[in-house]
């Protein structure tokens, strides 16, 4: 409850009403919650989140990039920087700029008005919903700027620009704390008035709902969850998300009780995660994204804005690797100005993870629901071309084509080149090929390269081993591509070459031009036969009906 004696305190909304009319009043109190959550198979899990209440009174604008250890005059710098320096920054830190290159291209400055600054310790809040969070309380912290503007003319004259901000963080443990912390209602705060110690300025905020994970309390379930996720198949911590199907994601929780969409927009990406081995409590890359595809999404910007925040699914393509692991992340961000001067900047993440898998009861669905059910078991051969259902699938070819069969891979030169550059790169060049073996199929499959050296009549695992062999060396190397890791088979021809001006270092070995090569599949064990034919009946009852 607010008690009537806080009215009779100074509002800062008031106070920046009689402010100095020729002056430009900036002033921005925001309180805002973040949270995140984690879906697994049987839990949402709360993975942490924080309360954040920060006050500014006054700003500045400046040209980024522009900050020097000396002061330069307009048009020191061709096409960069034009006004010159403006301003000298004698104390703060701001956009990653502090006193140590003070010299700053200043446009413009709008002066603290209300809010003094030095005075974090006399930070209250004053007045909350019943909760538990404690009251009178402080702990906010100071990161007010002074800079002095326009160093170009005689009238050089100090600004300051107060903040003040306060973080509460809570851990994944914490989610019961957090709730019974900050609840939805009205917060007063008293922050020190410039030129008036003695007298506090108030400024009320509220915490409105906003969605949060699904959770039972008091025998009633609510919140937000994914409801499905592709064909709802988990494994090792992940959902599976299909290589050669478009994948569908529903959820539900977000109302119009929690969520506004005048102020409030619901996000939608898919985000690496640093260890991928641990899909439960692995963080998540905030520079980069799965999907949209960009290597560097500029600090979390890489999302796709659904029509409303009421959205209830949405379907990504088949474009992702194999292997791919990561979180598919919805993100709900508020930008409500909650009154003259206040603002929540909530946000709430609710994350799933993910995985890409190849199965073959996908291919099935797509390529052979015009061919008998017999025809359909994974080592049939749909269009009697020699190569089966399995190898179809795995080295991409038409099942139904018989013209369409898979090519062996061909030896021959490879040119690199320094990046950036157009100029030779010798030790990166090399004659072979490569062969990518795929890993995260279902079933579980053995990618075997074989050689002929009478013309295809018979054919031999090639591998590093000695005799014949001596002129190749054949590994198997994992690496990555696009944060996915990536097996290849790597045949290399370890004959130099007798030109000493040679780009490329090695050559055909002696008595191998006519050789042939091919790429075998097998299924890893008899016993995943079973498992994928069982799969093949469910494809054929989809395909019925």
């Amino acid at each position: 409850m607010i008690r009537i004696k806080t009215l009779s305190l100074p509002l800062i909304p008031a106070l920046v009403a009689v402010a100095t009319p020729a002056a430009h009043a900036d002033v921005v109190f925001s309180l805002s919650t973040q949270k995140t959550y984690r879906q697994t198979k049987s839990n949402i899990n709360f993975k942490g989140g924080r309360f954040d209440a920060a006050m500014r009174d006054g700003n500045f604008s400046f040209l980024g990039g522009c900050s020097r250890t000396f002061y330069y005059r307009p048009g020191y710098y061709i096409n960069i920087c034009p006004i010159g320096s403006t301003g000298f920054l004698s104390a703060g830190r701001v956009n990653g700029v502090d006193i140590t290159t003070p010299y700053m291209a200043v446009t413009s400055v709008a002066p603290s008005l209300v809010i003094a600054g030095k005075a974090a310790s006399q930070i209250r809040l004053i007045a909350a919903p019943a909760s538990s969070l404690p009251r009178p309380s402080g702990g906010f912290y100071e990161d007010s700027v002074s800079l002095y503007y326009n160093l170009h003319t005689t009238n050089i004259r100090e600004y300051n620009v107060t903040e003040y901000f306060q973080r509460k963080n809570y851990t994944q443990a914490q989610r019961g704390r957090f709730e019974k912390d900050i609840v939805t209602g009205v917060y007063r705060y008293a922050f020190p008035r410039l030129n008036s110690p003695t007298i506090p300025a108030v400024v009320t905020a509220t915490v409105f709902p906003m969605a949060e994970g699904f959770a039972k309390v008091n025998n009633k379930s609510s919140g937000f969850k994914f409801e499905s996720v592709g064909d709802n198949v988990w494994s090792g911590g992940f959902v599976q998300l299909s290589y050669l199907r478009p994948n569908t994601f529903r959820w539900s929780g977000i109302t119009r009780t929690n969520a506004f969409a005048a102020t409030d927009t619901l996000n939608f990406s898919l985000r690496r995660l640093i260890n991928p081995r641990n899909p439960k409590n692995s963080e998540v890359i905030r520079a980069t994204s799965i999907f949209p595809a960009f290597d560097n999404g500029g600090n979390n910007s890489a999302k796709v804005q659904l029509a409303t925040p009421y959205t209830t699914s949405y379907v990504t393509p088949p474009i992702f690797a194999i292997g791919t692991r990561g979180v598919a992340e919805l993100e709900l961000e508020r930008s409500f100005q909650t009154g003259g001067i206040t603002y929540d900047f909530s946000i709430r993440r609710f994350q799933i993870p993910i995985e890409v898998v190849d199965n073959y009861q996908d291919f099935a669905l797509l390529n052979l629901s015009e061919v008998s059910t017999k025809k359909r078991d994974i080592l049939a051969d749909a269009d009697g071309d020699g190569y089966n259902n399995l190898t179809e699938w795995i080295l991409e070819t038409g099942a139904t084509d018989p013209g369409d069969m898979p090519v062996g891979p061909i030896p021959a030169e490879y040119q690199a080149y320094y990046e950036d550059l157009q100029i030779p790169d010798p030790l990166n060049s090399y004659f072979g090929f490569n062969v990518d073996v795929k890993v995260g199929t279902n079933p579980a499959v053995n990618t075997i390269l074989q050689r002929s050296t009478d013309q295809g009549r018979t054919w031999q695992t090639f591998q590093t081993s000695g005799g014949a062999n001596t002129g190749w060396s054949v590994d198997r190397v994992t690496g990555q591509r696009n944060g996915v890791p990536v097996t290849q088979i790597q045949v290399r021809s370890k004959q130099p070459s007798l030109d000493p001006n040679a780009t490329i270092p090695f050559v055909q070995p002696n008595g191998t031009a006519g050789d042939l090569y091919r790429v075998k599949i097998t299924l890893v064990k008899n016993a995943k036969i079973k498992a994928a034919a069982k799969k093949l009946k469910v494809v054929a009852k989809k395909i019925k009906k």
